[in-house]
């Protein structure tokens, strides 16, 4: 999984994060299968991780993407970044 290139992130006011939601979601997986061909994954059972958090300034692009499964995503990257 890639990490992100800097360690000084701030977080941004919400109202200035970019959105997330099932299009965009959706658009990912497009993307994802567009680039990679089809993984044959049970794609509900996965979270689609941004490397650089929306929270931090991370955007929907493509290379800020990464599908993870969800335990892993829940259970352990966002609690790292929850002390972060």
């Amino acid at each position: 999984m890639p990490t992100p290139n800097r360690t000084d992130l701030k977080k941004i006011p919400e109202s200035q994060r970019v959105p997330w939601n099932s299009t965009l979601r959706g658009k990912y997986i497009k993307d994802y299968i567009d680039t990679y061909k089809d993984p044959k994954w049970d794609w509900s059972k996965l979270d689609i991780h941004h490397v650089v958090q929306r929270q931090y300034g991370g955007t929907n692009s493509f290379d800020n993407l990464y599908p993870l499964p969800r335990d892993i995503h829940q259970q352990v990257v966002e609690r790292w970044w929850d002390h972060y």
